[in-house]
């Protein structure tokens, strides 16, 4: 007879999630919010004592015949040991034996790795979840929503930073199942993303159509609609699409759970200011909705500016977070603005002063927050590496600093987009003001470079003292800035030195121009193979050069300045994979790029060169050499 310990009552369900069931009655709630049934509750008095003489015999017989077979193999990359057939007297009860015999349920998947590369933070599986450190036998096949859930919280959050509070409510263990759902798919598919898990897509997507289900039930509760986690459910949802970002509608899907995020936020009303999770979520939420509303040209929603004064007044913390939320009001003018010009609200004229404020806003706002000693960065040499661009990185005092300082950085290089459109509406000849032509290129130039170096530290490539706490989190913010760099690079390249470097008769060395748009697609291939968000590769398609021009693409000639941009935007969604032969060289010589010298010729003048000639950057206008972006 063996004591076998005090075991759960729960409920089948609960007890194979490893959830902590309430014996409720007729169900528990947990089966009863995953609308499952309830298979009831076990004995616990039968379970304690067992008699184990049969088993002892059976598992002596085992061992015996593993002592005989041949030595492990390796099956997709998980070990396994080669056993005999199975015979009839073998049985399936668990030991302490060195193979344990899990029960077959379709969340136990026969996990293989692909040829791919790895990312140094899952390299050894093993010792990420530290398997060896507690003993744990090699051939224990892994429980994916385990692994899946612990990958999200060791990507997705940190200790003392983002998405904090869904580390404490997991400890609880009183999360919302459609948060729950939310949670794994995003885990697997980031995993899958990165080592490349035999069925992972699959049944990420199987979460997603779960959790998706779940949250449209969720959404029509008038109260849970309301609660932190359906708000956090709808942004993770979001980060899927991003994660997977296969075709055309997993951008339509992302722009609609960005929608949903809208809605959501305005029925929570200002209530949600109360609490920190409700302003770290609004705050958040809010850049998303503004990143859309600025990529569409449309106009952001009025009570993301108008509750602006009492999200203030109830942060303990205003001090800390003044410069993300003035920046923030000005990114709102900005976003207005855009879309002014794009339905002919305003006269070119009033646009172009209102741009030139928006511009002095800016500048003000980079004086008044280098001068906070908590938003302060600096540079600093480093050893050359593939993953530093000009061996200088950034130093930033505090980890959000990088991503704000980004964002100000890509609506500067906007900005004087949009300047320089209305300029050129204004003044066709190109003769006139040239002078402040050139100014809006050095703009943009010190932007790009100043994007380069504050990379290293959110792709986890500095001194482990500056680099992010969340890699994965931090790339994402940063494919829009690593975008808007790689087009000021292209810019100054122009479209005769873009062509030859595109088929490797530049050497990148030569010109700066080429060499920095080299690292910026490099970073975009890393997000996408090493962090695992596959978004980075539809972004990075123009500056790879799939549409290198509108005839090589087929583009109608209907399309007008205006819609040729939406055009340009949705082949964006189909652009396959391809790697540059200048980039190619770069990557097998193991080296970072550095600047030797540096061509300021006919490569640093692109608008003076023919406008049928333009290349891939000139996405808003190369029907007559205007750049809007």
């Amino acid at each position: 007879m063996v004591y076998r310990g005090k075991p759960s009552a729960g409920c089948e369900q609960c007890r194979k999630a490893k959830k902590r069931c309430d014996l409720g009655q007729p169900a528990c709630s947990r089966c009863a919010k995953l609308k499952k049934q309830c298979t009831g509750y076990r004995d616990v008095s039968e379970l304690q004592i067992q008699d184990e003489s049969e088993s002892t015999k059976l598992k002596a017989n085992r061992q015996k015949a593993r002592n005989l077979a041949p030595p492990t193999t390796t099956n997709n990359g998980i070990p396994t040991p080669a056993t005999n057939a199975p015979t009839p007297n073998s049985d399936s009860s668990s030991s302490s034996d060195d193979i344990i015999d899990l029960p077959p349920h379709e969340t136990y998947l026969m996990f293989g790795f692909a040829e791919a590369p790895v990312d140094e933070d899952v390299q050894n599986f093993e010792s990420l979840y530290g398997l060896e450190q507690v003993g744990v036998p090699s051939t224990l096949r892994p429980n994916v929503d385990e692994l899946a859930t612990t990958y999200f919280f060791n990507q997705f959050t940190s200790q003392n930073g983002h998405w904090t509070w869904l580390r404490d409510q997991a400890r609880l263990s009183n999360m919302d199942p459609v948060l729950e759902l939310a949670i794994r798919a995003c885990g697997i598919a980031s995993f899958d993303n990165v080592q490349h898990i035999i069925q992972g897509r699959e049944y990420s997507r199987k979460l997603y159509g779960e959790a998706l289900g779940l949250l449209n039930s969720a959404l029509r509760d008038p109260k849970r609609s309301k609660t932190d986690d359906s708000l956090v459910a709808v942004a993770m949802l979001g980060y899927y699409e991003n994660l997977t970002c296969d075709s055309r509608d997993s951008i339509l899907s992302w722009k609609a759970h960005i929608k949903g995020s809208t809605q959501l936020l305005k029925l929570r009303g200002k209530n949600q200011f109360k609490t920190q999770t409700g302003r770290m979520l609004f705050r958040e939420t809010r850049s998303q909705i503004l990143i859309n509303c600025i990529w569409e040209d449309e106009s952001p929603p009025d009570f993301l500016y108008e509750w602006e004064q009492e999200l203030e007044e109830l942060s303990p913390n205003r001090q800390q977070v003044a410069p993300l939320d003035k920046l923030t009001i000005i990114c709102w003018d900005f976003s207005a603005l855009r879309s002014k010009v794009r339905y002919n609200k305003t006269s070119d004229a009033h646009a172009l002063d209102e741009a030139a404020q928006i511009e002095m806003r800016m500048i003000e706002w980079s004086i008044e927050t280098m001068a906070k000693p908590a938003w302060q960065y600096h540079d600093l040499e480093v050893e050359e590496s593939p993953h530093v661009w000009n061996g200088v990185v950034h130093s930033y005092t505090v980890h959000p600093a990088a991503g704000t300082w980004n964002t100000y950085r890509s609506m500067r290089i906007m900005l004087t987009r949009t300047q320089e459109y209305l300029y050129r509406r204004i003044h066709p000849s190109p003769e006139n003001d040239s002078g402040q032509f050139k100014y809006f290129r050095s703009i943009r130039r010190q932007m790009a470079d100043e994007i380069c170096l504050a990379i290293p530290t959110q792709l986890g490539h500095a001194s482990p003292a500056y680099n992010s706490p969340c890699i994965l989190i931090t790339a994402y913010m940063s494919i829009w800035p690593l975008f808007f760099a790689g087009t000021c690079a292209l810019e100054r390249i122009g479209t005769n030195a873009w062509k030859e470097a595109m088929s490797g008769d530049l050497l990148p060395t030569t010109s700066a121009a080429a060499s920095q748009a080299s690292w910026v697609i490099g970073r975009m291939q890393y997000i996408s193979q090493h962090v695992g968000i596959h978004w980075a590769d539809g972004v990075a398609a123009t500056l790879r050069g799939e549409f290198v021009n509108a005839e090589e693409m087929g583009q109608p000639d209907y399309l007008d300045d205006m819609n040729l941009k939406t055009y340009w935007r949705d082949r964006l969604a189909h652009a396959g994979p391809k790697t540059p032969a200048w980039l190619k060289k770069i990557e097998a010589s193991g080296r970072g790029p550095r600047i030797l010298n540096e061509r300021e010729n006919a490569l640093s003048d692109a608008t003076h060169q023919p406008r049928s000639e333009f290349g891939p950057i000139w996405i808003g206008g190369s029907r007559n050499g205007e750049l809007y972006l």
